[in-house]
């Protein structure tokens, strides 16, 4: 009897003990969603120009969207992949009496590790990865000069956002990331879909 006793206690400790994790099991899945917002390149008025060049105009800010997808392994941790496009950047520099207008379309193909803390229907999430940034002008010329601006590497990406969650599959997200080195901004608000 006192045999049968302990192993009902060690059924119902165990129990005890999968339920967490079983909740957490539940809780895993996938998620994708399209969002848009504001960007801005604060690097490219900054951009280097060929010598004897004075930068007389550019706008750093576009209307950015991107494309989202990942998937949860717990309510706290998770993986995202994702593609941006910030939008097209432009300057104009002169030399003397000649002056060219460049520009270039940023986007970026991301993956990153995320980090979740659930509060009810909210979420505050963060993120921190690595992305292909292109971000780079075609050959322009000034003054029998040749030369490009921006970036075609691989840089940090890094993310804070809010989820809230409308219904069972969908929420409601705002988020901000930056390239680190590019110093590209991007403010989104969109909508997901958990499945």
């Amino acid at each position: 009897m006192r045999r049968e006793k302990h192993q009902i206690l060690a059924a119902i400790a165990a129990a005890a003990l999968a339920l967490p994790a079983l909740a957490l099991a539940q809780d895993a899945r996938g998620y994708f969603g399209v969002s848009i917002g504001p960007s801005k390149a604060k690097r490219w008025c900054g951009s280097e120009l060929p010598p004897g060049a004075a930068l007389a105009a550019c706008d750093p800010r576009g209307k950015g969207w991107k494309m989202f997808a990942g998937y949860r392994i717990n309510r706290f941790f998770g993986f995202e992949g994702s593609f941006i496009d910030f939008d097209k950047y432009s300057l104009t520099a002169t030399s003397g009496a000649e002056s060219t207008t460049v520009s270039a379309r940023a986007t970026a193909f991301g993956a990153a590790a995320v980090g979740f803390i659930p509060l009810g229907q909210l979420e505050v999430f963060g993120k921190a990865g690595i992305s292909k940034v292109k971000a780079q002008s075609r050959e322009a010329s000034l003054s029998g000069t040749t030369f490009k601006l921006g970036r075609n590497d691989n840089e940090a990406h890094v993310g804070l956002g809010l989820n809230y969650r409308l219904t069972r599959e969908w929420d409601v997200r705002a988020e901000f990331e930056r390239i680190r080195d590019s110093r590209i901004d991007f403010f989104s608000l969109g909508i997901q879909y958990r499945y």
